[in-house]
């Protein structure tokens, strides 16, 4: 896993951050940002919680990508908020995150980029077959020293028991039924509700 940094490269970074858009617009793949119809009971819920305190990015992140790679190629840009991330409406297929990142241009030149790493699948991978609520786990940033001013920075991103499934799915819920764009989602809201019994919430 590595993080790229444009403060010197910025023309690079840019380029990098076009890239997937410029695929997303190809015909092997597609974009599912389009507004989610609040009355398709076939959607799946997915969400996650990355700990960015020690990440180089001050104040976290702005963006994840998750990557579905069956049945189709495509992508879905999560919503966040306090460090978890989530997409309220995910199809049937095998997906991942993909990578994430913050752009800090309101205040700096910056642009970061994460690539969550791992050969073929990583920890975040699922496999969606019906309808549901699927937890990517929790994650927190550890920098890896390289041991080189001029090598690339490192790092890892370590799965931790806290926050628990439990912990996050009450907050996401909690943000979903406060947030007037979010509330009218109410199977997904009521799938939530039945995972976090499950859950003993």
């Amino acid at each position: 896993m590595f993080i790229r940094l444009n403060a010197l490269t910025k023309i690079l970074a840019t380029l990098t951050l076009l890239l997937p858009i410029i695929l997303l617009n190809s015909s092997c793949s597609f974009t599912k940002d389009d507004p989610v119809d609040p009355n398709d009971k076939t959607l799946s819920v997915i969400f996650g919680y990355f700990d960015m305190d020690d990440a180089p990015s001050w104040g976290g992140i702005d963006w994840v990508s998750v990557k579905q790679y069956k049945p189709k190629q495509s992508y879905y840009s999560c919503g966040l908020e306090e460090g978890i991330f989530w997409h309220i409406g995910v199809t049937n297929g095998s997906l991942q995150v993909e990578s994430f990142g913050r752009n800090t241009r309101w205040y700096s030149n910056a642009f970061y980029s994460y690539n969550f790493g791992g050969q073929g699948r990583n920890e975040t991978s699922r496999i969606i077959k019906k309808p549901g609520v699927y937890f990517l786990g929790s994650y927190k940033y550890k920098p890896i020293d390289s041991g080189s001013f001029f090598a690339p920075d490192q790092f890892d991103m370590v799965k931790t028991k806290f926050p628990s499934e439990k912990q996050v799915l009450a907050r996401l819920l909690q943000i979903m039924q406060e947030d007037g764009d979010l509330s009218i989602y109410k199977h997904q809201i009521r799938r939530m509700k039945q995972r976090l019994r499950k859950l003993g919430g």
